[in-house]
């Protein structure tokens, strides 16, 4: 969508995507993404910005006067992953000119003192931003992955939802933020259980892991791959994930996708909180079986 390193006009940006042009933080109503603007004007008020020495990308919330607090830009940036935003990060350059630094993942956040507008002491909450790039592993197969497959589903399901906020040291929130993508990436396969969950067709061939193939789709990305949340992720045959990419109805058919993973998570939260296992239809704890009433221990 942007090109790395590309010099943008702010002004334009807004007239074709639309957001707030004033400020760092804009979510333009109607897209699936957010821009983040920096800029040295904001220094006297606190707003530092910047690559640190562990690899974040450090950008200052918003809020001149008083704590800064988790509304509106700051909330939009905290919970882009679960409500399938992506993050676009701009450094001011000149004369109304951006450049555009790439695609960001938030994976945590800090919170230090520093000064408002009045010059009184407040809290600031300062993000952790990680270079979507570092993300691109999680769609490789390795030795986690196959640890991943061997989970049951309702297990596997907690880890891809787990939060990765609660980690004190900032590396721990990216790499447990890493593994999280993998963990959905297995979770929307496993919950597809081999058949597509687009046309409803087996994967087209078994992979060497014997596996039916299928490959995951990123309901609210331009490409596929990085964080993101149960309930944007489904797995498609390849026919389906080009037609979600490629084809004339791709945006009526990615809402279609929508519904279908938001029924199915709907369906899956509930089986979780009555304890009911959706696959063998009995109760987990129990082994009875509700449908029948008979005590059938796996």
């Amino acid at each position: 969508m942007f090109v790395v390193g590309e010099i943008y006009r702010r002004r334009d940006l807004h007239e074709l995507f639309g957001g707030q042009r004033q400020g760092g933080i804009s979510t333009p109503s109607g897209q699936n993404f957010i821009m983040l603007f920096t800029g040295n004007q904001g220094k006297q008020y606190g707003y530092n910005h910047g690559w640190s020495e562990e690899g974040f990308y450090l950008y200052t919330g918003v809020g001149q006067q008083g704590d800064m607090a988790f509304k509106r830009g700051n909330s939009a940036i905290l919970k882009h992953a679960a409500n399938g935003k992506d993050i676009y990060l701009f450094e001011n350059d000149s004369n109304g000119n951006v450049r555009y630094v790439g695609e960001m993942v938030c994976t945590g956040f800090r919170e230090v003192r520093g000064p408002d507008i009045d010059g009184n002491d407040r809290r600031v909450i300062v993000f952790e931003l990680t270079s979507a790039d570092a993300f691109d592993g999680a769609v490789e197969v390795d030795d986690e992955d196959e640890r991943m497959w061997k989970e049951p589903l309702g297990k596997l399901r907690k880890q891809a939802t787990a939060s990765y906020m609660s980690k004190k040291i900032p590396s721990e929130r990216r790499t447990l933020a890493i593994s999280r993508s993998k963990a959905i990436r297995v979770y929307a396969l496993k919950r597809a259980n081999g058949v597509c969950e687009a046309c409803g067709k087996n994967g087209p061939f078994r992979t060497s892991s014997g596996r039916p193939y299928l490959e995951t789709h990123h309901l609210r990305r331009l490409c596929d791959g990085g964080p993101d949340d149960p309930l944007w992720v489904i797995g498609l045959c390849p026919s389906c994930h080009r037609r979600a990419h490629h084809s004339a109805d791709k945006s009526e058919f990615n809402h279609r996708l929508e519904h279908i993973v938001e029924r199915k998570e709907r369906r899956r939260v509930k089986d979780q909180r009555s304890g009911i296992d959706r696959r063998s239809g009995k109760d987990r704890r129990s082994g009875k079986d509700p449908r029948s009433g008979r005590n059938r221990r796996e």
